[in-house]
């Protein structure tokens, strides 16, 4: 066999293949055996639907990969917001506040109602919201062994949207109070206390259009005190009307740890409105001096 007829032979055989049915030899492209019928099918790396899966997967491994090595710029949020706000929020419409909050970094301020080995929460202010918190896990090394209950912290982390019970949650945390949003205590709205609940009393649409979110400082006498707020009681309370009094609760838990019953204090606080228990809420108040 001379040499052509050597090359001839060699292209031949690399354009055949064994039929899978028979064993004979039959061209690649074949889509039938020609000597048993048999229908030749395309290897499963050759067809269409597992090229597209392949092509799926890895721009999925490359989206991950990209994902991982994200930075966020904890020194410039993108968001400075309260927990009653993000809460809320995500109550009236989850998937709005997803688009608008997750895998971005989220300065948040709130206050502190448990605290765990693995997490603490930060707490809503507003009585609709009673079962559902912030949930703050924090970044490696970060230490919040000095943090109690009570306390009102800045932290500013990286949301990721919320947990099966409702919980807003915050990965990679570190408490920065400078992004705090602090209430605009020296431009308080002062009013007597008599006044202040007397006007929730009256009319609560009209009460809350002067006060509600607003920074308001009356002055009162103590009527009870508990771990968590006081209650200041107005002068002209009615004996016999359960709940005349002004629930506040504390900025700072120790300024509140001097306050006595039967004391007169003066406070300043954002006003949420009509009260869980009394009357009417003062939150994120501090004591005048």
């Amino acid at each position: 066999m001379n040499e052509q007829n050597i090359q001839a032979q060699q292209v031949q055989n690399k354009n055949m293949k064994p039929c899978p049915s028979c064993g004979n030899m039959i061209s690649k492209k074949a889509k039938a055996c020609p000597a048993c019928g048999a229908k030749i099918k395309k290897p499963v790396y050759k067809r269409a639907w597992f090229i597209v899966l392949m092509v799926i997967i890895a721009i999925s491994v490359i989206a991950a990969v990209a994902g991982g090595n994200k930075s966020y710029d904890y020194d410039n949020p993108d968001v400075k917001i309260t927990v009653d706000t993000i809460l809320n929020e995500y109550n009236a419409n989850s998937a709005s506040a997803a688009e608008k909050y997750s895998d971005k970094v989220v300065a948040i301020t709130g206050q502190v109602s448990n605290i765990t080995s693995d997490y603490l929460y930060l707490r809503a202010y507003d009585d609709k919201l009673w079962l559902y918190n912030v949930t703050i896990y924090m970044d490696e090394g970060e230490d919040v062994s000095s943090l109690k209950n009570g306390d009102s912290i800045t932290v500013v982390g990286i949301c990721d949207d919320t947990t099966i019970f409702g919980d807003v949650k915050l990965n990679k945390c570190k408490i920065n109070d400078k992004f705090s949003i602090v209430p605009d205590y020296d431009n308080a709205i002062t009013v007597k206390a008599d006044e202040f609940v007397k006007a929730y009393n009256d009319n609560q649409v009209n009460a809350d259009s002067n006060y509600k979110g607003k920074v308001v400082k009356t002055t009162a006498k103590v009527s009870y005190v508990s771990s968590d707020y006081i209650v200041l009681k107005p002068k002209n309370a009615d004996i016999w009307d359960w709940d005349p009094g002004i629930e506040v609760y504390p900025e700072d838990i120790d300024d509140f740890k001097s306050v006595k019953e039967g004391s007169t204090v003066t406070v300043s606080g954002e006003c949420y409105g009509k009260g869980d228990l009394y009357t009417v809420k003062l939150t994120r108040a501090i004591i005048n001096k």
